[in-house]
């Protein structure tokens, strides 16, 4: 990059797809699972049509129907209560596309007889490999892979677990 506008507007593309991801994708999931129907439109439209979601544990989904009735229907159908919180992103972009690698810890309580089995509250844990492509000037998801290293009951979870004071 040549050029400071050239440089600028390339942390400004990174800006908005931070913003993507913990807004209109993280903010929104939990907002849906609280049982706000309006975000739905906000993530629907910053999904690409041939948009692929790959979650630990569950079919391939491809297309953005079978996308949003995974997240619109199925995820507030086992989940209650979430607060998605995405951190240390490294995002690389090459002009209209862009990959990133997010951690992820998510706080959430299953619905009472959900279809994964699971009762009380959880510590969802993994990281969110992703690609977006911009169109029309705007960010969208294009594959997001969800790699869940846990999806447990806290008692099932955090059992055993010992805060260490050192490694050595």
């Amino acid at each position: 990059m040549s050029t400071i506008e050239a440089r600028i507007d390339h942390l400004e593309q990174l800006e908005a797809i931070r913003r993507l991801k913990h807004h209109t994708y993280c903010r929104c999931v939990d907002r849906v699972v609280a049982g706000d129907a309006g975000a739905r439109a906000e993530i629907s439209a910053h999904l690409c049509d041939d948009v692929v979601a790959d979650f630990t544990g569950f079919a391939l989904m491809e297309g953005r129907a079978a996308v949003e009735t995974f997240l619109f229907e199925h995820v507030p159908s086992v989940l209650a209560y979430s607060q998605h919180r995405v951190m240390n992103d490294v995002i690389d972009r090459d002009g209209e596309a862009a990959e990133a690698l997010w951690y992820l810890d998510c706080p959430v309580v299953f619905r009472a007889g959900n279809a994964l089995g699971i009762v009380g509250s959880a510590m969802i844990a993994g990281r969110y490999e992703e690609r977006y492509r911009r169109e029309g000037g705007v960010w969208k998801f294009h594959r997001i892979t969800a790699l869940l290293d846990t999806v447990k009951a806290f008692a099932e979870n955090w059992n055993g677990a010992v805060q260490l004071e050192t490694n050595r």
